[in-house]
């Protein structure tokens, strides 16, 4: 195809031609409903994000979160209410980790408990949060009431957190802290 000036000018033949060029009805109908389905692709990627944003926080609460202090506090206020007998009846905290000997960490005598006014007077085998752990009686010496004392090595995962909580669970006031890279809890 050639083009002269006697043709008219090539702009106005351009416009011509592409005038010329329509679609048909069903290539309109077709163009509409591909627009449409990219639509519905776009509210799929956006319910398809919703959703892996909520399997995200719900996975990274289950596993990274850190301490659950609701359910440790609820164990623990159980563990308490069963009143269950110490496997080994002493004072002095090395006597009962002598006794506990497949507890996977030392004992301590925790900072938060003055011993001028509590006295540990035994301990026995328990687990928190499928952990094993120590579950030590002790005496506040002031009112003579006996509480539950207990303490269970903390995952690397948790020994950052330094919140100290404390609930009340089925009657039982509940103080869960930690402590030289262990879980500790007081039930009173």
């Amino acid at each position: 195809m050639s083009f002269g000036a006697q043709d008219g000018s090539f702009k106005q033949l351009t416009r011509d031609y592409f005038q010329e060029l329509q679609l048909s009805k069903k290539q309109v109908n077709k163009l509409q409903g591909l627009a449409k389905s990219k639509r519905m692709d776009a509210s799929q990627w956006a319910w398809a994000s919703a959703v892996s944003c909520v399997l995200a926080v719900t996975v990274y609460l289950a596993f990274f979160a850190g301490i659950n202090y609701s359910a440790i506090s609820k164990e623990i206020a159980y563990n308490h209410n069963s009143q269950m007998q110490m496997e080994v009846m002493s004072s002095s905290i090395n006597d009962i980790q002598k006794h506990l000997n497949r507890l996977d960490f030392k004992l301590i005598q925790s900072q938060l408990l003055d011993k001028e006014k509590w006295q540990i007077m035994g301990g026995r085998y328990c687990s928190i949060d499928g952990r094993i752990a120590a579950q030590l009686k002790v005496r506040n010496r002031q009112s003579l009431q006996v509480h539950t004392f207990y303490q269970a090595k903390l995952p690397e995962e948790w020994l950052n957190i330094i919140k100290q909580k404390e609930l009340e669970v089925d009657g039982v006031k509940v103080k869960v802290w930690q402590e030289k890279g262990l879980l500790i809890g007081l039930a009173i």
